[in-house]
């Protein structure tokens, strides 16, 4: 995990790049309150990134899933980071249904779907060019995932770990996850696997990808800022040379 006492490195200042950044969001009951708490710091993150000497305006995104995922406003950059904020609302206020992101099925279980919502995020997302652009995606859960191809709670999972991943790296999309250590019905199991330790012999996502993970538990306590804790992965992948590994 971050250790945010670090200052990152500072962005080569010959450089000018975009900005993408796609959030992939956990809708499921137990993430409403980190939800509120990124709708209430959204426009707090979007001005801390606005401070880099950008050529242009942050592109932002958004997928969200349960057992199920969606590409939102139709792979598009939202106009702004208001309406993104927005969405964000709307979504915060979705978890407490307990539904799949499409309805029509109760979510029963505490594994969620995040390989589907990384893997639209990667492939479905309006990026702009990699070779001017810094794509990021923000990924948030609390669980574990579904490994596709496979059935979870009555859901098709369409996309497997390795799929996923290769997707993000032929994407060049860094991932920053904000991730649990302990989950799972009993609030007993291990869900580091894939976010901060490998997962059946591959590299974690985050590390696979050159991006990086914080503790979500760090967030929510106030430990770390969540603002801070985004600007720290935009501040140190900016105009950085994309370096997956794996």
């Amino acid at each position: 995990y971050f250790d945010l006492g670090v200052v990152p490195d500072t962005p080569q200042t010959d450089c000018q790049q975009s900005i993408d950044i796609v959030f992939v969001m956990d809708v499921s009951t137990t993430m409403g309150g980190f939800i509120n708490m990124l709708a209430n710091e959204m426009l707090a993150v979007d001005a801390a990134i606005q401070t880099l000497d950008l050529p242009d305006a942050p592109h932002y995104g958004l997928a969200v899933f349960v057992d199920d995922a969606a590409l939102l406003n139709g792979g598009a950059p939202y106009a702004d980071a208001m309406a993104l904020r927005d969405d964000f609302l709307m979504w915060a206020a979705f978890t407490s249904s307990n539904q799949q992101v499409g309805g029509g099925n109760f979510n029963s279980t505490w594994t969620e779907n995040s390989l589907d919502g990384l893997y639209l995020a990667a492939t479905g997302f309006q990026w702009r060019p990699a070779d001017t652009t810094t794509r990021i995606v923000i990924h948030t859960t609390d669980d574990t995932f579904w490994n596709g191809p496979t059935v979870g709670n009555g859901v098709m999972i369409q996309h497997g770990y390795a799929e996923t991943v290769q997707a993000l790296q032929d994407a060049f999309v860094r991932v920053y996850a904000f991730a649990d250590q302990i989950g799972g019905s009993c609030n007993c199991d291990d869900v580091t696997p894939g976010w901060s330790t490998d997962y059946l012999g591959m590299l974690s996502i985050p590390v696979a990808t050159d991006g990086g993970v914080y503790d979500i538990n760090m967030v929510l306590s106030g430990a770390v800022s969540l603002t801070d804790a985004i600007d720290t992965a935009v501040e140190e992948s900016y105009c950085d040379p994309y370096m997956p590994q794996g």
